[in-house]
């Protein structure tokens, strides 16, 4: 005869882990990826591999962009894409002069109220989050939140956007009350949407 306890926390352990797999579905492919780790070596030298070609052809892109002149836009998102992928892979030092020129070329072409140009400003106040420098960020997203707000109006989804980049700083930072406002603030333009 089962222990009547037994059977109730049973019970229990399964709910909490189909609501767990419900809130977090991609917990079992967590789990495939930890699996994954635990191949061991083979399995680094593989993506280490796969980073490395992926590396050649973003810098091979690159180069042919660079065909089409210092000032082009395509060379701005060249410059982009294999920053993203040192990004990716921890390489700021690498990464940071690539958004820097991205950014220069895209003010330079498109003006400095372009959403490519605001997307730069995202990209490099990213990178700058990601390294702990807080004080370079934060001007970088609140001139992209000026320029959003100043090309689309205080509630498109754009601004929105801005506002929840600029709050994850604030938040990072510490400065939770005004971090709370322009989140609260970001998801009001969010539900207008609807």
């Amino acid at each position: 005869m089962q222990n009547p306890m037994s059977a109730t926390a049973a019970q229990e352990r399964v709910s909490r882990r189909k609501t767990v797999r419900r809130i977090y579905p991609d917990r079992r492919s967590t789990a495939r990826l930890k699996q994954d780790r635990r191949r061991g070596p083979g399995r680094r030298k593989e993506d280490r591999a796969e980073a490395a070609s992926l590396q050649k052809k973003l810098s091979a892109a690159l180069k042919g962009a660079e065909a089409f002149g210092p000032q082009d836009p395509r060379l701005a998102t060249a410059l982009d894409n294999l920053a993203v992928f040192y990004c990716a892979q921890s390489k700021y030092a690498q990464a940071e002069p690539l958004r820097k020129r991205a950014l220069a070329i895209r003010q330079n072409v498109l003006g400095s109220t372009h959403p490519e140009v605001t997307q730069s400003l995202n990209n490099l106040a990213a990178l700058y989050h990601a390294q702990g420098r807080y004080a370079g960020a934060e001007p970088l997203l609140k001139q992209a939140l000026a320029i959003r707000e100043k090309v689309h109006g205080p509630n498109h989804p754009q601004v929105a956007e801005a506002l929840e980049n600029y709050a994850e700083l604030l938040r990072t930072k510490g400065e939770h009350e005004e971090a709370a406002s322009m989140a609260a603030r970001a998801k009001a333009i969010r539900a207008e949407q609807h």
